[in-house]
């Protein structure tokens, strides 16, 4: 068994925007402000309208100077407008992240601009609006970010928006873009370490299972890998096929640095054979209160299997010992193909010892 660490010969740019450093400029404006359908349950704030305007448009509609690019218009007299703001298909992790800015744009009326991620329940952001009738950059470090990421660490949705002053009636506010800034990038590829050999020999009509796994030291995070196989190499459920392919186990982390190892894996024909059960006692007396122990194994002839202890209903109390009568214990072992072998085990369980057949110790 090889164990092998790659620090790619690829460096790849990201096809995300992840190494700008400005706000961005797009034609499509959701590049520049990631908005997405408001969510009640992020985002307190919403809009009686809301218009997109190019940068023509901006200026015809007589919005001051300052902004670049498409601006979005938020008019409201619900004494807040706002937006549900989403980069969750951005894949940004908070390690490369040096903070949020939010330009914008609002009237003396506005007393604050907001983030939050639970409905205005609790604030990540509530920035004093200082600057009325002028582009202001308003920012969020990253230490204060931590709330607005998804489960696996990349930032995800939350709730943009002004709050006015009491008593404020229909009001017009401006959002230029909502952008990311990045800390320094670095040129060094995440290391992929993988502990198998790189010819490799499987049986078709079962999902590629290796062992397998990325880091990257500057980003502080596990990077998840891709498989990059050639042509024809799976079928409609994600299995391989008979044939000789090739895979590219491929990591790439937030600045496009990237790694890849290739393997050469040749499939043959399906397996038929089902796994063999190491265990052929076919009933077993115990005594209640007992927490079963029995360690069972199983072999096969293409996978590594293991072997499921199914319990009849009632067999087992909330503590997961043994209660009074006769039940059945099944024992499964499933390889990778989908061949199974059950091997059925009567088991009575008494108040008392009955020494005449097997024991499960306690």
């Amino acid at each position: 068994m090889k164990i092998i660490k790659v620090l790619s010969v690829v460096l790849a740019l990201s096809l995300l925007p992840l190494t700008v450093f400005a706000a961005p400029v797009s034609e499509n404006a959701a590049d520049e402000i990631p908005y997405t359908d408001h969510d009640a349950k992020t985002s307190p704030y919403t809009y009686a309208e809301m218009k997109i305007y190019t940068e023509q448009e901006a200026k015809s509609e007589g919005v001051p100077d300052g902004y670049t690019g498409n601006v979005m218009m938020l008019e409201s007299n619900y004494g807040a407008s706002g937006i549900t703001v989403d980069f969750s298909d951005r894949s940004i992790p908070l390690s490369i992240v040096k903070a949020l800015h939010m330009r914008v744009l609002y009237p003396k009326e506005v007393k604050e601009v907001r983030i939050t991620v639970d409905a205005g329940v609790s604030w990540e952001l509530r920035h004093v609006a200082s600057k009325p009738g002028e582009w202001e950059d308003v920012t969020l470090d990253a230490s204060g970010m931590t709330k607005l990421l998804n489960e696996d660490g990349t930032l995800g949705k939350f709730g943009f928006g002004f709050r006015y002053s009491d008593g404020a009636g229909m009001l017009k506010t401006y959002i230029d873009c909502i952008y990311v800034e990045y800390v320094d990038s670095d040129d060094v590829p995440p290391v992929i370490t993988y502990n198998g050999e790189t010819d490799i020999t499987i049986t078709e009509g079962k999902p590629f299972v290796i062992d397998a796994a990325a880091y990257d030291e500057y980003e502080k995070r596990d990077i998840p890998i891709v498989f990059e196989w050639s042509d024809g190499s799976l079928d409609k459920d994600g299995h391989v096929v008979k044939g000789e392919h090739t895979c590219y186990l491929t990591a790439t982390d937030g600045f496009g640095n990237r790694s890849q190892i290739k393997l050469n894996v040749k499939v043959k024909e399906k397996d038929t054979e089902a796994p063999k059960i190491d265990f052929s006692v076919p009933e077993i007396n115990t005594v209640t209160g007992c927490i079963p122990a029995l360690t069972v194994t199983a072999g096969d002839n293409e996978d590594n299997v293991t072997v499921k202890q199914i319990w009849s209903d009632g067999a087992l109390d909330g503590a997961g010992k043994l209660t009074a009568g006769t039940h059945t214990l099944t024992l499964l072992s499933e390889d990778l193909t989908g061949n199974k072998t059950e091997f059925t085990v009567k088991v009575n369980v008494y108040d008392s010892y009955k020494t005449e057949k097997t024991l499960i110790e306690e």
